[in-house]
């Protein structure tokens, strides 16, 4: 059992629950999975495993019910292939602890409150029509944005399963270095005592390891073929 990875799972279920709260969709919980019978939001997927031990017929119960057009398998053990789905992405569990001693952080970063200011931050990170207002509700969410002269950057972050789960990292402009190793900071200020966790691939997955983050496990998206 990997704790790191079990909790990272729980925390992106629940994120991906929320995030269809605000579209007014409802998901259905099985032992094992997570899981929609109709369209997930933009960037979502419809079906989300919970455990290794997922069974077939948690997922055909989904494939066959449902509109299932991507699939999250959250420990990357299941073919689904099987059911005319092919690997949109690889990508790896990763985790930061919570800093403890807490340096001051020479950045203006701050937390979207308005609506205004949230549709702009949409727009920005190309998540328009994605990401609801009615998130800014919601104490356990935390919507980040640091507006610099040569670039914008944004991040979310979560509290569930206890842990924070941070998604939605975007960067538009010239590259900030730095990004991953404030995250740690910036989510320690606003929720103290509490690890992080998340999950990225290719240059962003390098980009975490260079600033102290650890992969904890693999994982999956499968797309709908279009075959």
């Amino acid at each position: 059992m990997n704790i790191q990875v079990d909790q990272a799972v729980l925390n992106n279920i629940a994120w991906c629950r929320i995030v269809c709260d605000t579209h007014g969709i409802s998901g259905i919980s099985k032992e094992n999975l997570w899981g929609l019978l109709s369209k997930a939001p933009t960037f979502y997927p419809e079906i989300i495993t919970a455990s290794k031990n997922v069974t077939i017929e948690e997922l055909k119960y989904f494939i066959e019910n449902g509109e299932v057009s991507s699939i999250k398998d959250s420990y990357a053990n299941h073919d689904m292939a099987r059911f005319g789905f092919n690997i949109l992405f690889e990508a790896e569990w990763i985790y930061h602890a919570s800093v403890s001693e807490l340096e001051p952080i020479q950045t203006n970063w701050r937390v979207i409150t308005t609506e205004k200011d949230l549709a702009q931050w949409t727009i920005t990170s190309e998540l328009e029509c994605v990401i609801k207002p009615d998130l800014l509700k919601l104490k356990n969410v935390k919507i980040f944005i640091l507006e610099k002269n040569d670039g914008i950057y944004g991040f979310i972050a979560n509290l569930n399963a206890n842990v924070v789960g941070i998604s939605n990292v975007f960067s538009v402009g010239n590259e900030n270095k730095s990004l991953w190793r404030d995250i740690p900071k910036i989510v320690s200020n606003e929720f103290p005592g509490l690890s992080m966790v998340g999950y990225e691939h290719s240059s962003k997955l390098t980009a975490t390891h260079s600033s102290g983050w650890i992969s904890t496990g693999p994982l999956r998206v499968w797309i709908k073929s279009n075959e």
